[in-house]
């Protein structure tokens, strides 16, 4: 109970006791003055924290912050925590104080590329959320960066920096599907930026289909008669009347009833580029629109209705504010809270904080956060395979694409996994399976379905005298269980290979030669056609062709019934449709 009382009572501090004075600088500073004196008299560091992040909360938003009493010989203190939340923290608020020290040693670490990512985005944070002058041309080198790219090219967009478009564009053709995402919401973020992102369209160097619906719509919202007239040229007019929308319906719905159902796998992979980052869909995906799990998505003419005209019935919550900033940015989303200090505004993917004095002018909207024209973009067989997913009633793979692979693993949680996380956690970036003892085999299923594919990981199993697998290919059968082929691990098995619920064994090869015993081992699987090859540390272990196979399906690991183990994957590498004169495996 003492705890509870100590924690809670750091929070009101922080948090709501701070925030009534920001609005007086001099009473503002007295209560700085007063929480850094009970941080100085803590040594717990859940309090430290605790008073830390109330104190970040409620600056939010603000610059120039005159440096309280005693901060400077506290924050030499909190620098020797063992928490590294207090550490960072207490080095941002050092930042938002106007310490150069800490200005320095902030930007060391985020263009340090042997530190860890996490430490160097939050970096990122502080130095944006300051506005600190001299990020930009950072951040425009930090687009080489893969573990940084898509954090810099995020805030890129609070800077009217010349250099910024044209280093986005001499990237674009390189990034993956989320990174161009990011780099359209920068481009289309000021008008200065716009027009060279128009010219790079109507150069083809950039797609047309690339800029989806909300990205247009952010266009059009920068309020420039040459940016609208190009708009214009490339996409149409801006709003159809409401006997349009009802004609596009009905096509839709024609379309849809005489070609039938398409396919929810490959739905699944459209809504993830186009309504992911605002819907979530089987606790999936982003909190700026309404959650879709539990709509009336069975109906056709109700999906069809919301999407096409997502305007005609527009809750309060999801009405869009335009933002314009004093340095000319414009940002287009729902609006969480403001006050005297700061407007909080959420967009696709992110939540921005824009300081009071910095806003030009902020208006509510009478239209959806939605977009208009979502389906304009997308092919009829798009259109087919967005609906099916949106009608299914239980959550699908995800149909693997170049544009959503990445998305296999982030290295960081299993949110798009299935399984029982009573058993399977990620560690420092590794995938782990872990049992005392089970009753029956536990599978961990990843999120894509794959085609034609090379699949690449470092397992360890411990001890090797158990047994664990990978399934490729495969589906998930009511109950948990897994049918399709399995490559095995363990003592005896290493290299096999069998169709679990099928065939049984179709390679019975040992590749115990290959195989460290308890270490990484680099396990390949290669699936082209109905060619089947495998490898164990670059020495092949299956040579087949298969013609009675399954032609896609998930990947999956197993946790095997019996006695404890643990067994753990990681580096992934996956590459699709890899050429059918490619399919060889390292052999010596």
């Amino acid at each position: 109970m003492c705890r509870f009382i100590k924690v809670t009572t750091a929070w009101l501090i922080g948090a709501v006791f701070l925030n009534p004075l920001i609005a007086q600088d001099e009473k503002a500073n007295n209560g700085l003055n007063a929480l850094v004196e009970v941080l100085a008299q803590s040594d717990d560091p859940q309090f430290q924290y605790d008073i830390l992040k109330g104190m970040s909360d409620g600056l939010k938003g603000r610059r120039g912050i005159t440096m309280p009493a005693g901060w400077e010989d506290l924050a030499k203190k909190l620098a020797q925590s063992a928490n590294p939340q207090v550490r960072e923290l207490a080095q941002s608020l050092s930042l938002t104080f106007g310490s150069i020290s800490a200005l320095n040693q902030l930007r060391a670490r985020l263009v340090d590329s042997s530190a860890d990512t996490t430490s160097r985005k939050t970096a990122l944070d502080a130095l944006v959320e300051t506005k600190n002058p001299s990020l930009p041309p950072i951040l425009q080198k930090l687009l080489k960066d893969a573990a940084m790219r898509a954090s810099a090219l995020r805030a890129l967009a609070a800077y009217d920096d010349a250099a910024t478009p044209s280093a986005i564009l001499q990237i674009y053709p390189k990034l993956t599907a989320a990174e161009k995402r990011e780099a359209l919401n920068t481009l289309a973020s000021r008008s200065s930026f716009a027009k060279q992102l128009l010219a790079a369209v109507d150069k083809n160097t950039i797609a047309r289909h690339d800029l989806t619906a909300d990205i247009v719509r952010q266009l059009r919202n920068l309020k420039n008669s040459e940016i609208d007239s190009q708009v214009q040229k490339l996409w149409g007019v801006a709003r159809e009347s409401q006997a349009e929308k009802l004609a596009e319906m009905a096509r839709y719905k024609a379309m849809i009833e005489s070609k039938g159902a398409g396919d929810a796998p490959r739905g699944r992979a459209v809504f993830a580029r186009t309504c992911q980052q605002c819907h979530t869909l089987f606790d999936v995906g982003g909190k700026v629109g309404p959650e879709l799990t539990g709509a009336n998505r069975a109906d056709l003419d109700y999906i069809l209705q919301n999407v096409i005209d997502p305007n005609a019935v527009i809750p309060n919550d999801y009405r869009t504010s335009t933002l314009e900033t004093k340095d000319d940015r414009v940002i287009t989303g729902i609006v969480t809270k403001q006050d005297d200090n700061a407007v909080t505004i959420v967009v696709p993917g992110e939540t921005i904080v824009v300081s009071r004095k910095d806003v030009k002018s902020l208006v509510q909207g009478e239209i959806s956060m939605m977009p208009e024209g979502l389906l304009t973009a997308l092919s009829e067989v798009e259109v087919r395979d967005l609906i099916s997913y949106l009608g299914s009633q239980t959550q699908v793979p995800m149909f693997a694409t170049p544009d959503n692979s990445s998305s296999l693993f982030d290295g960081k949680n299993l949110a798009e996994w299935e399984g029982n996380l009573d058993h399977w956690k990620v560690e420092n970036g590794e995938i782990v399976g872990r049992t005392s003892g089970l009753q029956h085999n536990e599978w961990l299923s990843g999120p894509l379905l794959l085609g034609d594919f090379r699949f690449v990981c470092k397992v360890k199993l411990t001890p090797n005298t158990q047994k664990s697998g990978i399934q490729f290919r495969s589906q998930r059968l009511t109950g948990g269980d897994v049918k399709g082929y399995r490559t095995e691990m363990g003592a005896g098995a290493w290299g096999k290979l069998s169709e679990s619920h099928g065939r049984g064994v179709l390679s019975d090869k040992s590749a115990e030669a290959n195989v460290k015993q308890d270490d990484w081992n680099t396990y390949e699987i290669l699936a082209v056609g109905s060619k089947i090859r495998t490898a164990i540390n670059g020495q092949r272990c299956v040579d087949l062709d298969d013609v009675k196979g399954a032609k896609e399906g998930i990947i999956a690991f197993e946790l095997p019934a019996g006695a404890a183990l643990e067994v753990r994957f990681k580096d992934f590498a996956l590459e699709l449709n890899p050429k059918p004169d490619l399919i060889t495996v390292a052999q010596k």
